[in-house]
């Protein structure tokens, strides 16, 4: 909530400060977010990857790799009753996207890959097009994708970490045996259906977007409390700590601390861009 409350004290003084500097009355132009003006949907993409990008890291420098130390395991048959282990990054992505889609958000997110181990994850030949040329440059590409009449949005998806390497590497499934350390192995792929967005959306989706990350987490939290061996403490202590997993709560709190930030940024970047809009017409 303290975001949101600062986000709305600053677009309010945007406001305000058209007001009194800008131009005085009447007629006065409200900045263009203010007033609700379409923004380019790359802001609703930009603050959407901001958010699942500050989740997955946590989840990975936090979780996975403390608790593989302290451990832990996290293999991608987790979910079966038998065993006792957590999701794998990537399947944690997986699972927001699920939850995505169960809340109607029209929000689509998937990670795809050229050389993906399931092969519904094989991203298709425009999508692999795109791809091609950001493993050179490493930046995102938007763009309406014809082939299902969708606004695209991909971002390079790097192996980050030694055990996604090593899990690629050694998996039956594995379409490419070769991987190294910060090789780009995917992209996460993001949907949207409208082509502009207003910031109120913006802020909608990113909330929709907390949710499915919050019951994604959750979802291993309940699997880890009947684990037997290990036993676990769930409260606020981090795996670094010991045999301990964040709460809901704490997890979610350190993801706001990283993402909360640029997406403001964003949203304040983008004010001024439609208030300019405004200002020239």
């Amino acid at each position: 909530m303290k975001f949101y409350k600062q986000l709305f004290a600053i677009l309010a003084l945007l406001v305000v400060a058209t007001y009194l500097f800008v131009t005085a009355p009447p007629p006065l132009p409200e900045p263009g977010i203010a007033r609700g003006e379409r923004l380019p949907v790359k802001v609703l993409f930009d603050a959407l990857a901001a958010e699942q990008d500050a989740a997955r890291s946590i989840f990975t420098a936090e979780i996975v790799g403390p608790g593989l130390r302290a451990g832990l395991r996290f293999t991608e048959d987790w979910k079966d009753a038998a065993v006792q282990a957590g999701p794998l990054p990537a399947l944690l992505l997986r699972e927001v996207s699920v939850r995505l889609q169960q809340q109607n958000s029209e929000v689509g997110l998937f990670l795809g890959s050229d050389f993906p181990i399931a092969p519904p994850n094989r991203l298709n030949a425009t999508q692999a097009a795109r791809f091609a040329s950001m493993k050179a440059d490493g930046k995102p590409a938007y763009f309406f994708d014809t082939s299902n009449s969708m606004q695209t949005a991909m971002y390079v998806d790097r192996a980050s970490a030694q055990p996604c390497v090593t899990c690629h590497n050694e998996h039956a499934d594995s379409t490419k045996k070769d991987w190294k350390l910060n090789d780009p192995m995917g992209a996460t792929t993001w949907l949207y259906p409208h082509a502009t967005v207003t910031a109120q959306e913006v802020l909608a989706k990113v909330a929709v977007l907390r949710r499915s990350v919050r019951q994604a987490y959750q979802a291993y939290l309940n699997k880890a409390s009947g684990f037997s061996k290990p036993a676990l403490g769930i409260g606020s202590k981090w795996p670094r700590e010991g045999l301990f997993l964040p709460d809901a709560d704490t997890f979610m709190a350190a993801v706001s601390r990283r993402a909360s930030e640029q997406t403001l940024s964003g949203l304040i970047q983008a004010s001024q861009v439609a208030t300019d809009a405004v200002s020239a017409r």
